[in-house]
Formats: structure tokens, sequence, C-alpha cells
């Protein structure tokens, strides 16, 4: 089956590998529709690893996929779902994990698509408990940046910021990957949305997300919107 591989330093290439055996006990077997380009890839891509890892390694830190088979012990999943795997690797027996917040597990062995083979492959196995449906409204190219971008967002504007309909917010680099998710989150409660961005083109296409006020800070402070607002 195909994959992407990173052999090196910006080194990537599309090639032949070994498709991975049946699902094991607690695991779903996914036929990846659509990869994220996170930041995290960036970083992989340019040799920035922080960590110990071999090369070659199938890149793809965020995905979304549909289930083509179901390991002995998993229960509600079906085929043909759609998933969002969560590509860190932790332990599922730390309080943490216990408790559901995998995300500040205690033994993380490794992020897939940084550490770990990733999810730029056409079948990959994952463990069922650190999957997420996804809802059939949901289009693969957004469930694919749920599980990094859209959930850093989340936490951010609404657990951190304590973001409420109606209110303003302003989004600097609304351009990027996490601005423009920022921009959709926001709209999608009510709120105005003051972004910022480095280029006409990035202006234009948060305008259409639906940026209620777009400065282009080469050419404007956004002090002096943001102020008439």
């Amino acid at each position: 089956m195909r994959a992407l591989q990173l052999f090196g330093d910006r080194d990537t290439r599309l090639v032949e590998i070994p498709p991975p055996p049946p699902p094991g006990p607690g695991e779903l077997q996914l036929r990846i529709q659509a990869v994220a380009l996170n930041h995290i890839d960036v970083w992989g891509w340019r040799g920035m690893a922080f960590a110990k890892r071999k090369l070659p390694l199938v890149v793809g830190a965020e995905a979304v996929g549909e289930v083509v088979a179901i390991g002995p012990g998993v229960e509600g999943w079906r085929i043909g779902q759609q998933a969002v795997p969560y590509g860190a690797q932790t332990c599922g027996h730390c309080r943490a994990c216990r408790e559901g917040r995998d995300n500040l597990c205690e033994n993380v062995s490794g992020i897939l698509g940084f550490h770990l083979d990733g999810f730029a492959q056409e079948l990959v196995n994952v463990q069922a408990r650190l999957a997420v449906p996804v809802p059939e409204s949901v289009a693969p190219e957004d469930a694919a940046c749920a599980a990094i971008t859209f959930s850093t967002v989340e936490h951010m504007l609404f657990d951190n910021a304590k973001l409420e309909p109606g209110e303003t917010i302003l989004v600097q680099a609304g351009g990027s990957g996490i601005g423009t998710a920022a921009i959709r989150l926001a709209k999608a409660i009510g709120c105005t949305v003051i972004a910022t961005a480095g280029s006409d083109e990035k202006c234009a296409r948060m305008r259409e997300l639906g940026a209620d006020h777009v400065v282009n800070y080469t050419t404007d402070r956004f002090e002096s919107v943001a102020r008439k607002v």
C-alpha cells in the first residue's frame, strides 16, 4: 500500500509499504480518508524531532479514516463509520488515562507521525479507546483537523478564555491553522471576530471564513481597528 515517508531532513517520498495485520484486541483498522498538515509535521520535516526516532518514518499526525475492520473486544463501532484517531500513544493505565484525560498521560510513548509511524498511509491500526466517532454532517477535510488543531483552539477559547456568545475576540495570525479554526469556532457561537494576517491573500481567506474585521498588519495597525469596534 502507499505511504508518505520521511527519509531525512526535508526529504519525503511516496513509497509502497506492507499493509498492517488485522486489528488486534482493542484496535480498529482505518482506511485513511484525509490527513491534515500541522506544525508538528513541519517540525518533523525540518528535522526538529526533539527526541530520538528511526527513519524512514510515515508522516501525518492528524487524520480521519473509515473503519474497515474491528478487533476483538471492541464495542460501539461499526464498519463504515468515520473515526478521528488521537495520535499520542498513551498508556491507558495511569490516573489521567483512567479518568479519560489521555492528553495528560504520564507515560506517553510517542506521537504518531513525529516519533512513530503516522497516518499518511492507506491503512492503519489504532487503539479504539483513542478514536472518536465523526458525525455524518462533518466533512473528512474538517474532521482531519479535529485531534490537534480544533481541540487546541477549543481548549484555548472555551476552557481558558471562557469565550461567550456575543463577545468580541481578536485572532492574531488568522491565516494560520490555529487562527482559521479560532475564527470558525468563534463565529459558530455568534462572536464578533477581528483577525490579523500578513498578506492580502490570507485576509481574503479570513473574510471567507466569516471574520467581521480583517487587518493586514503589514499595512495597518490592528489596535486602531479594534478600538473602533
